[in-house]
């Protein structure tokens, strides 16, 4: 049932980053092969969370974007799956895929019961896959997860094959542990093992910043495709940058950074609530600024900027002192 190929190229799931401008910022460089929403609480949905709408936006491209939910209970997350597909069709608009999140290891959503709380439940996060396929016949169906609490392959193998036998069509592995974080390089060595042994497609996520990283991990790891991150924010470009030294390794990119950053400013916007302006701006640019010679001046000022009428003149200006680092040539 999955419908991308080898060697895939995913933007992740990020909150307060995986919303629609990030992917027609992405999209306008020529895309990935599959886009995330952010994740979404299930039972908010349910409930008719007045946010949801943002959360749960598909565009630019529908039929390639995964909406990624979490629930403490497998019902809900059943009944929230059958709701969303039955909604898009009626509206005719194409359910890229469902995702479990079984990774999430932030304080507030282990506490509840989801997130990585399920890698401790391997049979209950079984049947909360069987649920979500009953519910969604049809539909791509995948679970993206950690290490777990402790490193052990046999309990991961157990934890994966419970998920593919219930009818999960792909995984997403990043392999560290539930308290790492970004701490440490991620144990690559999980995601080989996983890809040989499992009968869908097992995608690896994290530490991939460009091509040499990607082209590394393919071959040493064999992953069904790569998802990629904060470098995406970082770079919404890298992805167009990947698949051109797939092509030419001399291949280089040409961005104007202004108008980039200019560009998700006006997204952020037009396409989201008023409330989510000033924290998805300092978000997005909490990272993007690593692109400038004196980003962290930058970043700090927006960081503590009132508005996104006072963000765009910070960043406007930056450029006003220094024009010389408005165009990147990026290889």
């Amino acid at each position: 049932m999955t419908t991308f190929k080898p060697g895939s190229l995913m933007l992740a799931p990020m909150v307060e980053l995986s919303h629609r401008p990030l992917r027609e910022l992405v999209a306008g460089f020529g895309g990935c092969d599959r886009y995330y929403s952010e994740m979404t609480s299930a039972a908010g949905y349910l409930a008719g969370s007045p946010f949801d709408e943002w959360f749960l936006d598909p565009q630019p491209c529908p039929e390639q974007t995964v909406m990624q939910l979490y629930s403490p209970d497998a019902q809900r997350m059943a009944l929230a799956t059958e709701r969303l597909v039955r909604e898009r069709l009626a509206q005719g608009v194409a359910v890229g895929g469902v995702e479990a999140n079984f990774g999430c290891s932030a304080p507030q959503i282990e506490r509840i019961g989801g997130g990585v709380k399920w890698m401790k439940d391997p049979e209950g996060a079984a049947q909360m896959i069987r649920g979500m396929r009953k519910a969604a016949p049809d539909t791509v169906l995948s679970a993206k997860m950690r290490l777990g609490y402790e490193e052990s392959l046999e309990a991961l193998k157990n934890f994966c094959t419970g998920l593919v036998e219930a009818g999960a069509d792909y995984l997403v592995l990043h392999p560290r542990l539930s308290s790492e974080k970004f701490r440490r390089t991620g144990r690559w060595a999980y995601v080989r093992e996983l890809a040989a042994t499992m009968s869908v497609p097992v995608i690896g996520n994290g530490d991939i910043r460009d091509f040499k990283a990607y082209n590394a991990a393919m071959h040493d790891y064999a992953p069904g495709g790569i998802m990629i991150g904060r470098e995406a924010v970082r770079r919404p470009w890298v992805f167009a940058l990947i698949r051109g030294q797939q092509e030419n390794p001399d291949f280089t990119l040409q961005v104007n950074l202004e108008d980039t950053g200019l560009r998700m400013l006006s997204l952020i916007r037009t396409m989201l609530p008023a409330n989510f302006h000033l924290s998805r701006s300092r978000r997005f640019f909490f990272y993007y600024c690593d692109n400038l010679k004196f980003g962290h001046h930058i970043r700090y000022a927006i960081q503590n900027a009132p508005d996104l009428d006072a963000v765009k003149a910070l960043f406007r200006g930056y450029f006003v002192e220094a024009p010389s680092e408005r165009i990147k040539n990026d290889s």
